[in-house]
């Protein structure tokens, strides 16, 4: 009857008492580890495929430390066996879809092309290795004549140094591509002429202390075989122009940018004119040791080199202007994509600057990255993703897979991953419906807030991203980075760019002075700033380096927050917290020693000394025995101490080691084979770590001598 079903309707619109009522009116199910473990695993069907770059890096950056060149066949095992276990793990046919088994399938197909990731890695830095190989220079004390073409003035605390492509070298029948010679002056010898040096040279140094920047590996992928210095002056040279047309064109640009350079200091002479110098062409040379340890300690030094904030600041720039300039032009704005264009534009400039600085690895790889970005537009895809930061990796690191172990590549990305990822969380976080706008000042007050908000929640996400690699790298922690880069990143944007730009489009007219004069004045200014927060006795914090399991736990951390989503980010807190322990509980070495023996370090609270005299000087350790530096043959016989190590100056007895008991000999011999080293001390007695461990054999480390093996 009617009557019922009304009373029926009713009944369950009032909530009376035949029914129960639900909780506030939800009809979700009730909260289950199972549901929420489901909903997690849904909510990363697209991020998967974002691994394959760490994985790829893993690989790379284990094929770059190893002690000794993985095995030839290692790479492609693990690249050809991944690949097949994903693709027949995928192709597998499955009874019922869906259930545990087939997201077990998924799971154990996405590890096999982990590892396949891996294998590809290891492949790349295999053939990056062999294509980059250089003949190894011979040792040896004679100085000898170089003959070669200036490439570049690389500048430093001593002097400017010439970096040379050989034409010859006395007494070397295989010769190196190219050498570095440190000069007191370069004078006449610009990038680009011939000149000739009488100078002794020596293959490439190697870490200075244990975990310290290995010089001789990155001077291997940029195949310079030799450094030294020049005994007298080099001169100028007669002979003719390189055979190769490649190094003819090369030569031709490396004058043509430091003719530019000139032009930029002329215009604008002075300390902004150097830096500005720098910015356009990549030659640091003019810019003097104040500025340079000013902006260091001040955490402004990445400004100094071309890189990837330079490169987003002239990309952004060029694409912004283009899109402005286009929509205001209605035939273009109505028929053609702007945006489209704009990217296209933006790509022809920044391949324009990549040339002009210099083609640097850093300036090549925020190139990359640009390319990436911009070429998503192009394909009607998010220029800022994840997924664009991932192929971006992916491609630096098929072209260029030493960059992984360099401080640049790993601030870099982790800076960019914190900030994409950060974007990530704020567009998918749920966003309450704007509020009528308060008026004109009150909405610019507004607008004000946010906009500085944002910079420093920036500034403060990308400085904490990078903060645990400069300390690895560096062991120094510039107090004052975060304030001193948010007072110059105004300064760079919307000054110093815009006077660049200015200037490239003014200077084929001639009227290229002025925006460089006010190009020149913002980056003095951006130098004062860095002298007075640089200049404070505080602003430089000196710490001990992390080990390595530290920091792997760390980039194990900051890569499963930035890479998952939802809930299951914050369980990267577990190995961040790790990583913190294994820094803080890492042992301090009691004493450092470098290879020249030029000076020894000691803890005075860990290793007080015992006795010092002419001939030897003694430490104790905390866990007994302890170190003693020999400086005369007559502290030999007072040095011998069972458990002991002892640091000669000299040359040590044969046996000497053997027959006291020492626990390291250190001798003449073995820093020329071992390098300097730390001292460490425990309750087992003391150890030595060396900078070129005696398990290390890769083609640009140095090797120990058979003699130093016998002792």
């Amino acid at each position: 009857p009617v009557g019922e079903g009304a009373k029926r309707v009713t009944t369950l619109i009032s909530g009376g008492t035949t029914f129960p009522n639900r909780a506030g009116g939800s009809t979700a199910p009730a909260w289950s580890p199972s549901r929420a473990l489901a909903a997690a695993w849904a909510d990363q069907s697209e991020r998967w495929i974002l691994w394959l770059a760490p994985a790829m890096m893993a690989g790379a950056a284990y094929a770059m430390t190893a002690p000794r060149d993985p095995p030839s066949w290692l790479g492609a095992v693990l690249a050809l066996g991944g690949v097949g276990v994903a693709a027949l793990l995928r192709a597998w046919p499955l009874g019922i879809p869906g259930g545990w088994m087939m997201h077990l399938r998924h799971t154990l197909a996405w590890l096999a092309a982990l590892v396949a990731a891996v294998g590809f890695g290891v492949i790349a830095t295999q053939v990056r290795t062999a294509i980059v190989a250089t003949p190894e220079f011979p040792e040896t004390s004679a100085p000898v004549s170089v003959e070669g073409w200036v490439v570049a003035v690389d500048p430093s605390d001593s002097g400017p140094r010439l970096r040379l492509l050989v034409r010859s070298i006395e007494g070397v029948e295989e010769l190196p591509r190219y050498v570095r010679v440190a000069v007191p002056a370069a004078g006449l010898l610009a990038p680009g002429r011939a000149a000739r040096c009488r100078a002794a040279l020596a293959p490439p140094a190697g870490p200075l202390a244990p975990g310290a920047y290995d010089f001789a590996r990155r001077a291997w992928f940029e195949r310079l075989g030799a450094t030294g210095f020049g005994i007298g002056r080099c001169r100028p040279a007669a002979f003719d122009s390189p055979s190769s047309r490649f190094d003819q064109a090369r030569l031709r640009l490396a004058a043509a940018r430091y003719d530019l350079s000139g032009a930029i200091q002329r215009a604008a002479p002075g300390r902004g004119g150097a830096i500005a110098a720098a910015l356009v062409t990549g030659d640091r040379s003019s810019i003097d040791r104040e500025t340079n340890e000013a902006l260091r300690d001040s955490g402004l030094g990445h400004l100094l080199s071309v890189s990837g904030i330079h490169m987003g600041v002239v990309g952004g720039l060029v694409f912004a202007s283009l899109v402005w300039m286009l929509s205001l032009i209605g035939p273009i704005a109505l028929r053609y994509p702007v945006k489209k264009l704009a990217a296209i534009g933006a790509l022809i400039a920044l391949a324009a600057y990549l040339v002009v600085s210099g083609s640097s690895v850093p300036a090549l790889r925020a190139f990359v990255m640009a390319c990436v970005a911009f070429g998503a537009i192009l394909l009607d895809r998010p220029a800022i993703s994840m997924r664009g930061l991932a192929l971006a990796a992916l491609i630096v690191l098929a072209l260029l897979p030493e960059a992984v172990v360099e401080p640049g590549f790993q601030m870099s990305f982790a800076a960019t991953m914190a900030l994409v990822a950060l974007f990530e969380m704020m567009k998918r976080a749920p966003h309450e419906p704007p509020l009528p706008t308060p008026g004109p000042l009150i909405g610019a007050k507004q607008a004000s807030v946010r906009g500085i908000g944002g910079v420093i929640l920036i500034s403060a996400v990308a400085g904490l991203a990078t903060d645990p690699f400069a300390i690895y790298h560096f062991q120094r922690f510039s107090i004052y980075s975060l304030p001193a880069n948010l007072i110059t990143a105004p300064i760079m944007s919307f000054l110093v760019a815009p006077a660049a730009g200015a200037a490239a489009v003014l200077a084929p007219f001639g009227l290229a002075d002025p925006p460089l004069e006010l190009m020149a004045s913002a980056l003095d200014l951006v130098a004062a700033i860095g002298a007075t927060f640089g200049g404070r006795p505080e602003a430089l914090r000196a710490l001990p380096q992390p080990p390595d399991s530290a920091l792997i736990l760390c980039v194990a951390a900051m890569l499963w927050a930035c890479l998952w989503r939802g809930w299951l980010r914050w369980l990267g807190l577990a190995p961040l917290l790790a990583s913190v322990a294994v820094y803080a509980a890492a042992p301090r070495p009691i004493a450092a020693f470098d290879a020249d023996l030029r000076a020894v370090f000691a803890m005075t609270r860990l290793a007080p000394p015992q006795s010092c005299s002419e001939a030897m000087c003694a430490w104790s350790a905390p866990g007994g025995h302890g170190f003693v530096l020999v400086r005369a043959p007559a502290g030999l016989e007072q040095a011998c101490i069972a458990g002991a190590v002892v640091i000669a100056v000299s040359e040590t007895p044969a046996h000497y080691a053997q027959r006291c008991g020492l626990a390291d000999l250190i001798d003449a011999s073995s820093r020329d084979a071992y390098g300097g080293g730390f001292i460490y001390a425990d309750a087992r007695g003391v150890r030595v770590a060396r900078a070129w461990p005696r398990h290390l054999q890769r083609p640009w480390s140095r090797r120990a001598s058979p003699e130093a093996d016998q002792e």
